[in-house]
């Protein structure tokens, strides 16, 4: 399987686990035999995906530009993913870009993206890309619903993957998680063989102004205080 993940968001987008998390998953999927392409801002350095990277040859970081305007960059971007082919596109944590380039993809390439927290940053551009996504990943109940009901996807498409475990134990609680995530994965794969997206060139670029919003659980537990 390969599989390219792009975690370009800030960190603000994420809570700690899911930063702390991803160095296991991709060490996971590659000890998995599975092929892997990390897009990144920065430069790995030494950091711990540089350090991945070195040791294992399925791992490949890809920097991205990220100057300009989104609208310019997506198609470049878009054709990229293309011609690299994945069977799987994750957002893991992206900026507008990564988004973006959703109308754009190969439509059997398996689209998904994971929500690690009860929050429109994550919500509003999911609603707004939801027909390109093939499904869509909650860490937690909370989210989970929050994907139905505040993106309008139906439940059918939503997997909840809890990362709790991972924080608590080593590689015992990790692998059951790194083996939840390849099953999606393959659903997702058939899913999108089963029914290829449309591709949408001029497919307007979600507006980057984000309001400030109350997640739906949020606004359900004022009703009930109230």
């Amino acid at each position: 399987m390969k599989i390219a993940v792009i975690n370009t968001g800030s960190d603000d987008a994420q809570p700690n686990e899911a930063q702390a998390f991803l160095p296991k998953l991709l060490e996971g999927l590659t000890d998995k035999g599975n092929e892997v392409h990390l897009m990144i801002k920065n430069a790995p350095g030494e950091n711990v995906f540089g350090q991945i990277e070195e040791s294992n040859p399925l791992l490949h970081i890809s920097l991205l530009r990220l100057d300009g305007l989104v609208e310019k960059n997506a198609p470049a971007a878009a054709n990229w993913l293309n011609e690299l082919n994945p069977d799987i596109y994750l957002i893991w944590n992206s900026d507008d870009l990564g988004w973006a380039v959703l109308p754009l993809l190969n439509p059997q390439t398996a689209t998904l993206a994971v929500g690690h927290a009860d929050s429109e940053i994550f919500y509003r551009p999911t609603r707004y890309y939801r027909p390109f996504l093939t499904r869509v990943i909650g860490t937690t109940p909370e989210v989970c619903v929050g994907i139905v009901i505040n993106c309008v996807i139906d439940k059918e498409r939503v997997e909840w993957i809890s990362q709790d475990a991972a924080e608590t134990g080593g590689e015992e609680n990790t692998q059951p998680i790194i083996e939840t995530y390849e099953n999606c994965f393959e659903k997702a794969i058939a899913d999108a063989h089963a029914a290829p997206r449309e591709i949408i060139k001029n497919f307007p670029p979600m507006k980057t102004k984000r309001p400030a919003s109350q997640s739906w659980f949020d606004k359900l537990k004022a009703k009930i205080m109230n």
